[in-house]
């Protein structure tokens, strides 16, 4: 289960008891140098800056994503979201950002993955499948009863990508308000 300890003025992310070994081969995947790991607090930098690596790949203006605002979301006092990233010795090489819904075809909780991203030039290590590993084994450990994330039709390499892991298109739409637009639904 999920739980935060206060530890100074920070909180810290915990996943599992990391003094339980069962646990925490459950939930750490080393194979090929990779090593799996929640994000904590001084991981933000790496959290923001892999994030922002993706919205620029994906030809978005303007990254959104500071340390700052990352550990706001997934520390602060309204955290919301949560994060595995993936270690090559000290060095980052890819993340996903996650947290639960409400799913309504079972009336229980969900998870939805926000982002999954590999950098570059560790895409061939399958960094990309130990996360996802990782993320089912975290999703299964805390009850959820599936996982859901959405992909750009463009994104044909991560659509190929996500069927090989024997994801399918549940062939729901997702739709999004924003700016002017959603201040003029607000009315």
């Amino acid at each position: 289960m999920l739980s935060r300890e206060k530890r100074s003025d920070n909180y810290r992310a915990v996943f599992f008891d990391h003094n339980d070994p069962a646990l925490v081969t459950a939930m750490t995947a080393i194979t090929t140098n990779i090593t799996i790991t929640p994000a904590m607090p001084a991981d933000c930098p790496h959290v923001a800056e892999m994030s922002n690596a993706l919205h620029i790949e994906l030809d978005y203006d303007n990254p959104p994503h500071t340390s700052q605002s990352i550990h706001e979301m997934m520390f602060g006092p309204k955290a919301l979201i949560q994060s595995l990233i993936a270690w090559h010795g000290d060095r980052a090489v890819g993340q996903t950002i996650f947290q639960p819904f409400y799913n309504p075809d079972y009336s229980k909780l969900g998870l939805w993955m926000t982002e999954l991203y590999v950098i570059p030039d560790m895409r061939s290590e399958k960094v990309g499948n130990k996360l996802m590993t990782a993320l089912g084994k975290h999703a299964l450990d805390e009850g959820y009863v599936s996982m859901w994330w959405s992909v750009l039709h463009r994104n044909k390499a991560a659509c190929r990508f996500y069927e090989r892991l024997g994801a399918r298109n549940s062939g729901a739409l997702q739709y999004e308000i924003d700016g002017n637009d959603l201040i003029d639904l607000a009315g």
